[in-house]
């Protein structure tokens, strides 16, 4: 079963992705997965390639562009992955000063 939890910079996603599953495999930090790929001009992971997986991703910018056009495609690419993700997860939680609230799927 897929999961994918999102929030803020230090909210405790990862707490509670271990909380839920602890023998689940845990992908952390999706944003720097996709900035890296993007910085060596890899193809940007796919959502299929974290079936049965927890995700936990760090949300990036709350509506701020940012000038610079790396960062924005970043910003951009993240996004749209996090959207793919969710939309074939099981559930999705966002997690903010640790406390965890489902928004798809049942808890």
């Amino acid at each position: 079963m897929t999961i994918l939890i999102v929030g803020g910079m230090a909210q405790g996603k990862r707490a509670f992705a271990r909380s839920l599953s602890p023998e689940a495999e845990i992908v952390d930090n999706l944003q720097d997965i996709v900035r890296r790929a993007l910085e060596r001009g890899a193809p940007v992971p796919q959502a299929a390639d974290f079936l049965d997986k927890t995700v936990v991703c760090t949300e990036l910018g709350c509506g701020v562009v940012p000038m610079d056009a790396f960062e924005r495609e970043w910003r951009e690419q993240t996004g749209r992955l996090c959207c793919e993700i969710a939309a074939q997860a099981a559930r999705v939680y966002r997690v903010s000063c640790g406390i965890a609230q489902c928004i798809k799927g049942a808890p």
